[in-house]
């Protein structure tokens, strides 16, 4: 059973530094609250309302306990430490699994994260890869350390390798929402294109004058 999410967001004034030939630092950090939004309510839509959101600003522990949901300062300053930190933390308040989810997947929905909970019923862990297979976007877990997060260069490999090399049993889950995460100019002009078509999930972003590129 999937009992709950952590959602690690990196300093907004670091972050999406890729996409500065197309957005201002200001862009960059609104973008970053949307998608944020995005994530955490998909997640509470598909009833996952026990969500754990990791990070260093004030606006995103704003938007967190807007959402009834926990804030935890990142006192370690490295994603994965990061992580494997708040895991070991949470893990023995909880009796079901967790999944550890981007802030930058804006068209996650709701339909995504039940799938993932009902995948990890039947395996020990879950993965979701970004578009070419490289990234991970999503990573579910029965247990806490079943799998030792090694989130950046080629993490999706990786962390499938490690849970195999376990004796896990490991499902591989993919979809639209789940593998378009936004770092690069050309995830931006494809989330640019999404807009233009009305895809479902897209709605909160319909108000960026600036993605119409």
């Amino acid at each position: 059973m999937l009992e709950f999410v952590i959602i690690p967001v990196k300093k907004l004034a670091d972050g999406k530094s890729r996409l500065k030939s197309l957005l201002t630092q200001e862009q960059r950090k609104h973008l970053i609250l949307k998608m944020l939004e995005s994530v955490v309510d998909a997640c509470i839509e598909a009833g996952l309302d026990k969500a754990y959101v990791i990070g260093s600003d004030p606006e995103v522990e704003e938007l967190t306990k807007q959402r009834g949901l926990s804030f935890i300062p990142d006192v370690w300053c490295e994603l994965n430490k990061s992580l494997e930190g708040v895991v070991s933390i949470l893990c023995p308040k909880h009796k079901g699994g967790f999944v550890i989810l981007p802030c930058d997947l804006p068209l996650l929905l709701p339909e995504d994260v039940k799938i993932i909970g009902r995948l990890l019923e039947y395996n020990d862990v879950v993965i979701s890869p970004a578009f070419g297979l490289r990234g991970t976007n999503a990573l579910a877990m029965k247990e806490a350390h079943i799998v030792k997060t090694q989130f950046g260069a080629s993490s999706f490999p990786k962390h499938v390798s490690s849970a195999r090399a376990c004796g896990k049993r490991v499902a591989i889950y993919a979809s639209l929402g789940v593998c378009l995460d936004i770092d690069l100019p050309k995830d931006l002009k494809m989330l640019t294109k999404l807009l233009r078509s009305g895809h479902k999930g897209i709605e909160r972003l319909k108000s960026l004058d600036y993605l119409r590129l």
